[in-house]
């Protein structure tokens, strides 16, 4: 049996998987993660919850993964691997980013748990994810046989690159107070709420900050354009550093609540690349539906370890 284990700023998903067959969660639980002082604690109470004892365990991971122990950007905890070992008893632990992880779910994700959110007629071998949620995070796909190839990256922390007096201005008070202004400051459930405080002084959640946009607050609908252009803006541009012919894929907790604004400011912003634009043109755009893809990508990634040492042992 494998835990699958996609831990988040704000939530925690957890699942066990068989080892073959159908790639089906099971007995699945979502855990707020700041009610745990650690992942240990965490891990120890599903494992008592569910009453299982798997052999293996993955870990889809908020933050860069450099090594057998990860310091976690948005929770503050440290993750080792000999410690889980020794703690929980696990044989083998994998470490992902929560973004590769994802991408990993991409190839065995239903299409009835994707949305085309732009058709394209591009075809490629290279595809990437981007998902706002508690940060911003990015990951490449590369389509190359039975288990594909996945970059992860930290693209969420490069530089916020303001495209009008609007977003300078946000952009001056954003390095007033933070110095560096990273994508993420602006393309995230966070960044959402502090944008919404830039134009309204008020500080809310970015739940309630959707809600108002559609109820037709102009605080709130000037903040959600924005954050949505932002969005459509760095998909372009990670589509076109990487030549991703096939496809943007769109996950994260916050791009679905973003997609009613989609048309009117995600596409626009997305194809502005001035004489490139024929080029995004051609690249799909989708939206991933399915909650918890870090899940499926996790139990993937797990199943074709086996099969790959399986196999360098004949």
């Amino acid at each position: 049996m494998i835990l699958a284990a996609d831990i988040g700023g704000t939530r925690s998903r957890l699942a066990l998987f068989r080892e073959e067959g159908p790639l089906r969660p099971l007995k699945p639980r979502i855990f707020p993660s700041r009610d745990f002082r650690g992942l240990s604690e965490l891990l120890r109470s599903y494992l008592e919850e569910v009453r299982e004892r798997p052999r293996r365990v993955v870990l889809a991971l908020a933050g860069p993964i450099l090594g057998s122990r990860v310091h976690l950007t948005n929770l503050g905890w440290t993750v080792s691997v000999a410690g889980l070992k020794r703690n929980l008893g696990f044989e083998e632990v994998f470490l992902l980013n929560d973004l590769e992880a994802a991408a990993y779910g991409i190839p065995v994700l239903s299409g009835a748990r994707v949305r085309t959110v732009k058709a394209g007629g591009g075809r490629g071998r290279v595809a990437v994810v981007v998902a706002p949620g508690t940060g911003l995070g990015e990951a490449i796909l590369v389509r190359s046989g039975p288990r594909p190839l996945v970059l992860p990256t930290e693209g969420g922390h490069a530089e916020y690159p303001p495209a009008s007096d609007e977003e300078w201005a946000l952009y001056r008070e954003l390095r007033r107070r933070y110095g560096h202004v990273s994508l993420e400051r602006v393309i995230s459930g966070p960044g959402l709420t502090e944008v919404y405080a830039f134009f309204s002084g008020e500080t809310v959640s970015p739940e309630e900050i959707i809600e108002r946009a559609r109820g037709g607050d102009p605080p709130a609908d000037r903040a959600v354009r924005l954050v949505t252009r932002a969005l459509g803006r760095e998909a372009g541009t990670l589509a076109l550093k990487t030549l991703a012919l096939g496809g943007v894929y769109l996950s994260g907790g916050l791009a679905p609540a973003l997609s009613p604004w989609f048309e009117s400011e995600f596409l626009p912003a997305f194809l502005d690349k001035g004489r490139l634009r024929e080029i995004l043109l051609k690249i799909p755009v989708r939206l991933i539906t399915h909650p918890a893809p870090a899940l499926l990508g996790a139990a993937f990634y797990a199943r074709s370890m086996r099969i790959s040492r399986s196999s360098s042992e004949r």
